[in-house]
């Protein structure tokens, strides 16, 4: 081949390009993605940025989010138009048509949604689901994809840190609970915990100096977990990232003479970043047995658990199909106990009034019925089982699994699919953990 045409063509017409009906087999997923990879060189390169610019700065702010979102949506239909493997190859993985049922019984319950269609904005960060698709051409460059997500944790921890000593002024003004540039606590602690797991999973393998910089950024996290003082994330991680570690030995990535060597630093810096940075997150969790008594005054526990009691007691009167996506705020406000327990709790209005209920799977079977919350479960139960046959076989894409279960532990005090941030990072650790895998097409394997 010529000088000229090695680098003038952008695509290779010298062989003739793979099918995309019927979809091809989990066997030959390999040879079709190195096909695609050898028509396209020039477009995998550009994806694979793409994805690696989606997982930094999608997860820090709004409009990064935005931007990147379309550089690798748009980049991916583009190669999708030209080489429609790169979508129907996705069509034998069960999470895929979970994932769609679930979104399009959402929109469908618009039709019955006291907003009308209004309603269709409460599902544009469904948009993120596309994302995990995207990424899964170019998961050859997983490794740089996982390091990205946990850099963009670092820098949002580092972030909350200058906000606590003044630095910066926090997004949302003067507060306690310093988000960084995530500006909601529960998005900030999210991304970090979740970041923390990715990280734990990088370390397997790792040369010296690497790991010392995800020491580094295990140590930022964890100051931004203390510093965002959201305790349901937080307690999430305590559990999930020894079953990790666990799982690491078990599975053979990491030896337990280096885990337990490695672990007692990190539980030091996980210290020093509590006692430094942790107080009043202390105080703020030393309050939760208050809001659970039902105490009065304000209470975000409090808040949650009357939320989730009114939801639960409008559910049979739609049990099957539920009331409509965005229809919480109107039964909130319909209830005879909601202006009493404003008054006595001091809640404004405003708050009391939110637009979802804090529970990801709380509001699922209320605006979706059990349609919804089957869909919705049905694609966590098919990513976990695929993340898990994953996991045993790659370092990261066990991270990335605890990662995932991290999330939807997170689900149940959060709607994390109304949080384009935090959605954003959930979709980047889906697609490194449960996206279907090729023998030869998988994370590169290092010696630990």
């Amino acid at each position: 081949m010529s000088a000229a045409r090695a680098f003038s063509p952008w695509f290779d017409r010298s062989a003739p390009r793979t099918r995309a009906w019927p979809p091809p087999s989990a066997l030959e997923l390999a040879d079709v993605l190195r096909d695609v990879r050898s028509h396209d060189r020039y477009g995998h390169a550009v994806h694979a940025c793409a994805a690696i610019v989606f997982a930094y700065f999608a997860t820090l702010d709004q409009a990064p989010n935005g931007i990147a979102t379309g550089i690798l949506l748009g980049t991916w239909f583009a190669r999708v138009l030209r080489f429609p493997v790169l979508l129907t190859a996705l069509f034998r993985w069960p999470a895929f048509w979970f994932g769609f049922a679930w979104c399009a019984w959402s929109a469908i319950t618009v039709a019955w949604s006291p907003m009308g269609a209004g309603a269709f904005k409460l599902l544009a960060a469904q948009r993120l689901l596309l994302v995990a698709l995207a990424i899964w051409p170019v998961l050859d460059r997983a490794r740089a994809i996982a390091w990205a997500l946990v850099a963009a944790a670092a820098t949002n921890s580092a972030v909350q840190i200058a906000q606590k000593f003044g630095v910066l002024l926090p997004a949302q003004g003067a507060t306690w609970r310093p988000a960084g540039l995530a500006a909601l606590p529960a998005v900030a602690s999210i991304c970090a915990g979740g970041a923390i797991l990715v990280a734990t999973g990088l370390w397997c393998g790792a040369s010296r100096a690497a790991r010392v910089a995800i020491g580094l950024a295990m140590m930022l996290c964890a100051a931004g977990i203390a510093l965002a003082a959201s305790r349901q994330p937080a307690l999430a991680l305590v559990l999930v990232l020894p079953t990790l570690v666990v799982a690491l030995i078990a599975w053979r990535h990491a030896r337990p003479r280096e885990v337990a060597k490695a672990a007692v630093p990190l539980i030091l810096l996980a210290i020093a970043a509590i006692a430094l940075f942790g107080r009043d997150f202390l105080r703020y969790l030393s309050e939760t047995p208050a809001g659970l008594s039902g105490a009065k005054g304000f209470s975000s526990i409090g808040l949650r658990l009357y939320w989730w009691r009114i939801c639960l007691e409008q559910v049979p009167a739609h049990p099957l199909v539920g009331s409509g996506v965005g229809s919480f705020r109107s039964i909130v406000a319909a209830h005879p106990e909601t202006a009493r327990m404003i008054t006595d709790t001091g809640i404004s209005q405003g708050e009391v009034l939110a637009v979802h209920p804090h529970s990801s799977y709380v509001r699922a079977l209320l605006e979706g019925g059990i349609v919804g919350l089957a869909a919705l479960v049905g694609m966590m139960l098919a990513l976990l089982r695929a993340a898990i046959g994953n996991a045993r076989r790659d370092a990261v894409c066990a991270g990335a699994a605890a990662a995932l279960a991290f999330v939807f532990l997170a689900m149940t005090t959060e709607c994390v699919e109304l949080m384009n941030l935090a959605f954003a990072h959930a979709a980047v650790v889906a697609a490194l953990a449960a996206l279907p895998r090729a023998d030869g097409y998988s994370l590169p394997q290092r010696g630990v």
